[in-house]
């Protein structure tokens, strides 16, 4: 019943308009020259979304990419095309919390279109 539920959640939560802390996917994110998309959940220690939390998405090369968990703890975003998923450093920040485990989905060297992690928060 728990897996169910969750897979429920999955589902309305991907199939919503609304994500990364409020953007509009399609306008926000879905620009020329996008490479995979990054998306997954900030959770805190007891597996709680935490809303508005950012997740950088850091390149060797370029500018960070920082996006916001929106009200289920989701965030989805693209870094471009030319860099590759093994080169980007992921990092969740919230006031109050600090980082304990990060947890990459997708196997690194993988030829993925997208890129999944789930960021686990404590309290301070």
């Amino acid at each position: 019943m728990l897996i169910r539920s969750i897979l429920l959640t999955l589902v309305a939560a991907l199939a919503s308009p609304v994500f990364a802390g409020g953007d509009d996917y399609d306008a926000a994110n879905d620009v020329k020259g996008a490479g995979p998309a990054y998306f997954g959940f900030v959770r805190d220690a007891r597996g709680a979304a935490l809303v508005d939390a950012q997740v950088i998405l850091q390149s060797k090369k370029g500018k960070p990419v920082v996006l916001k968990s929106n009200v289920l703890g989701l965030y989805r975003g693209h870094i471009h095309k030319d860099v590759l998923p093994d080169d980007v450093q992921i990092s969740c920040l919230k006031l109050g919390y600090q980082q304990t485990k990060i947890t990459r989905r997708t196997p690194p060297g993988a030829t993925a279109m997208f890129i999944e992690t789930e960021c686990v928060m404590r309290r301070l």
